[in-house]
């Protein structure tokens, strides 16, 4: 048998507890502001109670808004930790996807890269062994308009002949 009077007592002193909570809540407020940061041990000074009373959970709601929030649900402590440990895996197993796409990103990107220095250095030896052979044709045909010069040929009329490498409007004017 549970004796009545006890509870009464034990009511009366848990409703004398909250009382004096919620006044030195209020009075922190109007002394520091609304934003202060409400703590145990301020409001232990004020209201005279001990920090060990004012961690139990009937009064710890009325001072603490973290707490407040998760009591203020129903929910469980440890069912609260898994749903965001649960919460965590799920944003890591995102990140580490949109990691693995960037890398894979990057690794196309270099092969492209790596393409086009290739393609670049095909092109370049392309134009060095043109650059080459053309200057073997000048020089070819400049030892073969010195001979004709001193064998006294005119070369006037070689600048009518049309080459290849006149281009076509070149042509129409004359």
């Amino acid at each position: 048998m549970i004796n009545e009077g006890l509870i009464h007592a034990q009511q009366l002193r848990r409703n004398d507890s909250k009382e004096r909570v919620e006044w030195a809540v209020q009075f922190l407020k109007d002394s520091e502001g609304k934003h202060a940061k409400i703590t145990a041990a301020k409001i232990a000074e004020i209201s005279g109670l001990s920090r060990a009373v004012l961690y139990k959970t009937h009064l710890r709601t009325l001072w603490d808004t973290k707490y407040s929030s998760f009591t203020n649900l129903g929910i469980n402590h440890d069912h609260l930790i898994e749903q965001q440990l649960k919460g965590l895996q799920d944003k890591l197993a995102h990140l580490e996807l949109q990691l693995e796409k960037k890398e894979k990103q990057l690794e196309r990107s270099f092969k492209e890269n790596e393409r086009e220095k290739l393609r670049a250095r095909v092109y370049r030896e392309d134009y060095e062994e043109l650059k080459d052979r053309h200057q073997k044709l000048l020089y070819y045909n400049l030892k073969i308009l010195r001979k004709l010069h001193i064998h006294g040929i005119d070369t006037k009329e070689l600048d009518e002949i049309h080459n290849d490498f006149q281009k076509p409007y070149e042509t129409d004017k004359k």
